[in-house]
């Protein structure tokens, strides 16, 4: 019988959302809708309800604050995940598997371990949609010169993701300004593969520079079932890049200590917001706790949460119904805020991310991976490694604004000890990244 057309594997950008339409459209038996030509001849499906589809509460229940509680457990410094990155290996992992492996990772997305291939798809293209929206509308003024570069795709496929280029001048250390020379806000990209254990593939040092090769982004099931003639071992690898930008001027930025315990600090790079512009704020007597909003774009801000002493009442705090209370009741007032200006990478396995959330069988001898092979197969690596940097807008002050006088001595919120912060969707109030940041200057 002649093996059927299969989906793509190897996902980045908008080809990752493409694959993701089309997996989606499996049927249980492994009939395909629509035909690979098809998809890449035309945009991805939209749904205009799409985020309507996404449970926000229990993703951020089981991908967010579940895994950073099982984290924040085991270790006393820094943490940094994503848990957006995980929805996508999630949801790549939802079409191969099957049986309990199937059932724990639909669980996770927030669905019945039996629900239909409909109310699957549904979620699949949401989580697709809501990723394309991320990567692709917040790529600013980046997009123009990478288009003039005349970067190569998939025929038909609409690379608009102007973070995910070769050409795009946001990566660490280059310069990325716009035509008014400011280009505040935020950028993601988000990596997710799945292929033969020992087989080359990108890692992040090739991923964070630039897009890897058309021949790696374009592999195939087909590809990836002819491996596995000779090999029974899988490799699922996740990837995630944010540049946070501040809305503060670099020339404010200044050497500052940062209390790291009660005996030992550091300096750091400072940066200043002062206060000129209002910001949304609240103090939570409840987690002791002061949280500010500062917004990368009109889809992405962060809550940046300080507590009154240690971390510990704050963590205790964390749920998905506290940050949807934290969002709710922020008021606007004038702050003077300061707060580093840090570089963060870690890594982390994804069997271990993913435990406190009930996802075990994908990673155990137990596995189903019929939506790709018959064969028994093993995940043998699941790595989830996550990049923050965070620093100030690209500009200078050219002069401000006339203001009302205010002698009132400003409040002053200053990011001097161990901190969290959470960096989300604000449409759809989807985690998008989050951590704590015992020490700046460290890993």
């Amino acid at each position: 019988m002649a093996r059927e057309e299969a989906p793509v594997f190897v996902l980045y950008g908008v080809t990752y959302l493409t694959a993701l339409a089309w997996l989606a459209g499996r049927t249980a038996g492994g009939s395909v809708l629509p035909t690979p030509e098809e998809l890449l001849s035309g945009p991805v499906r939209r749904e205009p309800e799409a985020n309507q589809q996404l449970n926000t509460s229990a993703l951020n229940a089981a991908l967010a604050f579940g895994p950073y509680r099982d984290l924040a457990e085991r270790r006393q410094h820094n943490l940094l995940f994503s848990p957006l990155g995980l929805a996508s290996a999630l949801a790549l992992l939802a079409r191969v598997s099957a049986s309990d492996s199937r059932s724990q990772v639909l669980e996770a997305l927030g669905l019945d371990g039996n629900a239909s291939r409909q109310s699957v798809e549904a979620t699949v293209s949401a989580l697709a949609d809501l990723q394309r929206s991320l990567t692709v509308q917040e790529g600013g003024g980046v997009q123009r010169a990478e288009s003039a570069a005349g970067i190569g795709a998939a025929p038909g496929v609409e690379f608009g993701d102007a973070a995910n280029r070769s050409d795009s001048s946001d990566g660490p250390g280059a310069r990325n300004d716009t035509e008014g020379g400011v280009n505040p806000g935020g950028q993601l990209r988000v990596w997710s593969s799945l292929h033969i254990d020992g087989k080359p593939s990108p890692d992040y040092g090739s991923f964070m520079p630039r897009p890897p090769p058309t021949s790696a982004s374009n592999t195939s099931a087909d590809t990836l079932m002819a491996d596995l003639e000779s090999s029974d071992t899988l490799e699922l690898t996740n990837y995630v890049y944010f540049k946070g930008r501040q809305p503060f001027a670099r020339r404010h930025t200044v050497q500052r200590s940062f209390q790291l315990n009660a005996t030992a600090s550091v300096e750091v790079a400072m940066m200043l917001g002062d206060d000129s512009s209002e910001v949304m704020m609240l103090y939570d007597t409840n987690c002791s706790a002061t949280v500010v909003r500062l917004a990368h774009s009109e889809r992405l801000a962060s809550l940046l949460l300080l507590p009154k002493a240690r971390l510990q009442p704050l963590e205790d705090c964390l749920s998905h119904e506290r940050m949807s209370f934290w969002r709710s009741n922020l008021k606007p007032g004038r702050a003077e805020i300061r707060f580093p200006k840090f570089q963060l990478r870690k890594t982390y396995s994804l069997e271990r991310l993913l435990r406190s959330s009930g996802v075990t069988s994908v990673f155990s001898h137990s596995a189903h991976f019929s939506g790709i092979s018959q064969k028994i197969l093993k995940l043998t690596k699941a790595p989830h490694e996550v990049m923050l940097e965070v620093e100030e807008t690209k500009y200078e002050d050219g002069g401000r604004p006339d203001i009302m006088l205010d002698f009132s001595v400003p409040t002053r919120i200053t990011f001097n000890r161990p901190f969290m912060l959470i960096i989300y969707d604000d449409l759809t109030g989807l985690v998008l990244l989050m951590g704590r940041i015992m020490d700046p200057t460290g890993v």
